[in-house]
């Protein structure tokens, strides 16, 4: 049977899981956050720190979002950066 949504739930709001890894996967979304404006890896290391980010804030760890927004605006940096000593 499909389990149909509870339309009081906010859609954006974490699971109710265990946060097993998830602090983990947040520390990691940061490193690649970091290693996005350091190295000429933002195209790889950007999008894979969001989406771990993303995953760590559905597991429940706190870290998770501010993590994948961290990620993002370090790829954007890390571009811009890339862009300007070309």
């Amino acid at each position: 049977m499909a389990k149909t949504s509870d339309p009081e739930r906010d859609p954006f709001a974490p699971i109710d899981a265990s946060p097993r890894f998830g602090t983990i996967l947040a520390v990691i979304a940061l490193a690649c956050a970091v290693l996005s404006v350091v190295s000429y890896a933002e195209v790889l290391a950007g999008p894979l720190g969001m989406a771990l980010g993303l995953i760590a804030h559905v597991k429940g760890s706190r870290l998770g979002m501010p993590a994948a927004v961290v990620a993002g605006i370090a790829m954007v940096i890390g571009m811009s950066i890339t862009f300007w000593l070309r």
